[in-house]
């Protein structure tokens, strides 16, 4: 617990530090796309709260976009010679620590309620029930917490 309480307070000091760096125009956090590598406010990750399965994806492939903005695009593109790649989020876990994952599916027949701690803390539903699977940015400030699941109805 105490670890995570150390986290929690590092990455907070991160986001404040970047932010005001931001405000003064020296620099602005990294776009998800800039690589595999984190940026100094920290590693986008996607946290599954719920009892289902999720997929997180490496790289975002592009320079367009905010965290939570989707496409019906699969990113399949290498980052700084990082292949693209996924990772099967089993229920109540998340992507490994100290590793930059940009991208979370959603999957085609489902319906997901995503909260996203980042700079602004949003909450955001996407429905995907009788669409194809689509793919949401995560940026390098922020973390994606799956709050909700479900097939028929939305969370």
């Amino acid at each position: 617990m105490q670890a995570l309480k150390f986290f929690q307070f590092n990455r907070s000091r991160a986001v404040a530090i970047v932010s005001v760096l931001a405000i003064a125009g020296i620099a602005s956090p990294t776009p998800a796309y800039a690589g595999p590598n984190c940026s100094i406010a920290g590693c986008s990750s996607t946290y599954n709260d719920t009892g289902a399965t999720a997929t997180a994806l490496f790289n975002w492939c592009t320079s367009s976009g905010s965290t939570g903005d989707a496409t019906t695009t699969r990113p399949s593109c290498s980052s700084d010679g990082v292949a693209q790649k996924q990772y099967l989020l089993l229920g109540h876990e998340h992507t490994p620590e100290n590793q930059d994952w940009d991208v979370l599916q959603i999957d085609a027949g489902w319906c997901y309620k995503v909260y996203f701690d980042s700079i602004t803390n949003f909450t955001r539903t996407y429905d995907r029930r009788g669409k194809t699977t689509e793919w949401v940015k995560i940026a390098d400030y922020a973390d994606a917490h799956i709050q909700g699941q479900s097939n028929t109805t939305c969370p």
